[in-house]
């Protein structure tokens, strides 16, 4: 018998019916709607920049054949455990709304050196991590994420699908290793930052982990109306919910933050993307 309250485990089943639903009744008629021309994005911000410069090539995951993780748990850990619990479940239950979203942000980071350094900081159980380490064959993805379990997660699905081109790091998002100072070419960050509890941080520990000319794709929800529509069923089902913030705020967080370009954008409905670079 499962260990999971009752309670717990309805909500589960809520929230990934709720993602289900979206994907098929919003996303694919918006996707259909995008392939015929016919949607036009809401934009904020600077001229969007896409595509990823640079390319350092492999450091990080050179000869690394193990996760890095900490020692001990840190404070607030407590917060952190529903995402240990779920870790073997996330991936199928995210997928199906996290996957046309990840397309989207690949879309804007293309052209994308083969060598470059790539970043996902809040990873879970490294389904887009996999997919962008494809994509750089000559550099390499460094997945991280406070949740151990979902470490140790996304590296067993590295192992098994023979990608060698991957480091795995147990950090939090606004304390990074300090491995991470200016390494990356790129950060993806995809409906991730609303679990973040200081964005402000997160976002300078962004800048600070960037390499001269790196950029960063934040996907979360971002237009008003989804913040609002959204709030009631995230504050009961998502483990680790803190608050979804509009594209304005996403803006003036980067900006605050000292990058020199902020850019936001309306993918998909209900879903924006912030790009940024130092």
């Amino acid at each position: 018998m499962s260990d999971i309250p009752w309670e717990r485990s309805l909500l589960d089943k809520a929230m990934a019916l709720s993602l289900l639903s979206w994907r098929v009744h919003v996303f694919e008629p918006a996707r259909a709607l995008k392939r015929l021309g016919l949607y036009t994005p809401a934009a904020l911000g600077a001229p969007l920049e896409a595509g990823v410069p640079g390319g350092g090539g492999p450091e990080l995951s050179r000869g690394r054949r193990e996760p890095v993780l900490l020692g001990e748990e840190p404070e607030g850990y407590q917060e952190v455990r529903d995402f240990d619990r779920v870790a073997n479940l996330y991936e199928a239950v995210v997928r199906p709304f996290s996957e046309p979203i990840m397309d989207e942000v690949l879309a804007l980071m293309q052209p994308l050196s083969p060598g470059a350094r790539v970043l996902d900081p809040s990873a879970g159980p490294g389904g887009a991590a996999l997919r962008l380490a494809k994509l750089v064959p000559e550099g390499e993805v460094v997945a991280a994420d406070l949740s151990r379990g979902m470490v140790e997660t996304a590296w067993r699905a590295a192992q098994q699908a023979g990608c060698h081109n991957m480091a795995f790091y147990q950090a939090d998002v606004a304390k990074p290793p300090e491995a991470f100072e200016g390494y990356f070419d790129a950060i993806v960050c995809c409906l991730s930052f609303h679990h973040y509890p200081d964005g402000e941080a997160a976002v300078r520990a962004f800048r600070r982990v960037l390499a001269p000319g790196g950029r960063v794709f934040v996907a979360d929800a971002g237009p008003r109306w989804f913040v609002e529509l959204a709030r009631p069923i995230s504050e009961l089902a998502d483990p680790g919910f803190v608050r979804h913030r509009t594209g304005e705020e996403f803006l003036q967080m980067f900006t605050a933050a000292g990058f020199s370009s902020a850019s936001w954008m309306e993918v998909l409905p209900g879903i924006g993307v912030t790009v940024a670079s130092v």
